[in-house]
Formats: C-alpha cells, structure tokens, sequence
C-alpha cells in the first residue's frame, strides 16, 4: 500500500512540473474587426495588416502603392505633354485649324496627309492620302466624322522634309498610346495590390483570430423561378 501511494505521489509530483503553454499568436486578432482590416487595405493596401500587427508585411505592400502611384500619376502627364506636342506640330507644319486634342482626330491627321486636297500634287499619289477622297470612295459624308471647317495638309510625299514632319507626328502619337498603355497597367496594378492586401488581410485574420470568416458572412444564393439567373446575397 505504502508502495502504491509512493508511486501515485511520485506521478503526481512530476505532472505537476508539465508546463503546457499557449501559441497567443493563433487568438491576438480574437477582438479585431477584420471588416476594419478589410477596408483599411482597400483603402491603402498593408494598413489591413498593419491594423492586425503583422509589421512585416507592412512596407512591401507600401512602398508598391507609392511606386505605382508615381507611375499612374507620371505617364498620365507624359501623356498629356505628348498629345499636346503633337497637336502643336501639326499646326505648325501642316496648318492644322482646330484647338481641338481629339486623339481620334490626330490619329486621323497622322494617316493622311491632307484633308482636301495636297498643296503641290505627288508624281504618283497614294489612293489613301486625301482624307475627303478617302470617305467619298467608301460612300461617305466628308463632313460625317469631322466638321468640313477642320483642314490639314503635310504637303507632298515627294519632298522629304514633308516626309520627316509626318514621321515626327505619328512618332508623337505613339509615344502618347504608350503613356496611355502604361497609365492603364498601372491604375489595373493598383487594384491589383489592393486585392491582394485584403486577401492576404483575411487570411492573416483566420490564422491569429481562432474565427473563421464564413462564421461572419454567409452566402445565399438564390435562383430564379424560370432558371435564368442567380441572385447572391451577402449577410453579415
């Protein structure tokens, strides 16, 4: 007997010595709103995090939306100094009449080389380098796109210096289509790093938080009575 209560002491003794210790890091963000963290990174992408002590992953995240942000705002204002270059240009050196920056009006200055007719005719004329020629051979209006009062003309493709002056336009419009190209991927890449700061928001929320996101949001999806369509609704 006396054996039996040494051995019960002695385990109990030892069991007592077990120290069983908690990971907090999986319950930190128990009292966090992760709605808060959501828009907190749509709103500027690593402040989700930020808000859920996750420092780590704070300045990726920023120093992206700042870089981005210098882009987005740089080729939109390259952009505007070419398409105003250009425009002067053709003023310039082909009497262009209107005040007029319509990208779809200087492309069309940059494909022909005269509105209504060219000032000393080419020994051998392109079929396409009168614009009003052009519309008139397709059936169209020459005052249908652009008002009869807009003229332009390039002069002669037989005189190289009129040749140089074409160039250096359409060489101006297509440095403004790549401004443009590149203010578009980077305004696309902004939301990009939005979405991806709110992904990873969540997912930073459900590993500290012991919730799961559904518990919080439940999808209900709801079908129309002829089978044509969804509706989904959201709850919270």
């Amino acid at each position: 007997m006396r054996f039996i209560l040494a051995v019960l002491l002695a385990a109990v003794t030892a069991f007592s010595q077990v120290v069983i210790s908690v990971d907090e890091n999986v319950s930190k963000n128990s009292d966090k709103n992760v709605f808060l963290a959501v828009g907190a990174s749509a709103l500027l992408p690593g402040m989700g995090e930020l808000y859920l002590g996750e420092k780590d992953l704070v300045r990726p995240f920023v120093w992206t939306e700042a870089a981005l942000w210098v882009t987005t705002i740089g080729s939109y204002f390259i952009g505007e100094r070419y398409i105003s270059s250009a425009h002067s240009y053709a003023v310039r050196h082909a009497g262009l009449t209107t005040s007029s920056k319509n990208v779809s009006l200087l492309n069309t200055v940059g494909d022909y080389r005269s509105r209504s007719g060219i000032a000393g005719q080419n020994s051998s004329p392109d079929m396409d380098e009168d614009y009003n020629q052009a519309l008139i051979r397709s059936g169209k209006d020459i005052d249908e796109e652009f008002d009869e009062s807009i003229q332009w003309d390039w002069g002669s493709s037989d005189n190289p210096e009129t040749s140089d002056h074409i160039d250096e336009f359409k060489s101006r419009m297509r440095h403004y289509r790549v401004s443009r190209i590149v203010f578009q991927v980077s305004v696309g890449a902004l939301v990009l790093n939005r979405v991806v700061s709110i992904l990873d928001a969540v997912r930073v929320y459900r590993k500290t938080s012991n919730k799961s996101f559904a518990e919080k949001v439940q999808f209900m999806p709801e079908f129309y009575e002829d089978g044509s369509g969804l509706n989904m609704f959201v709850k919270f």
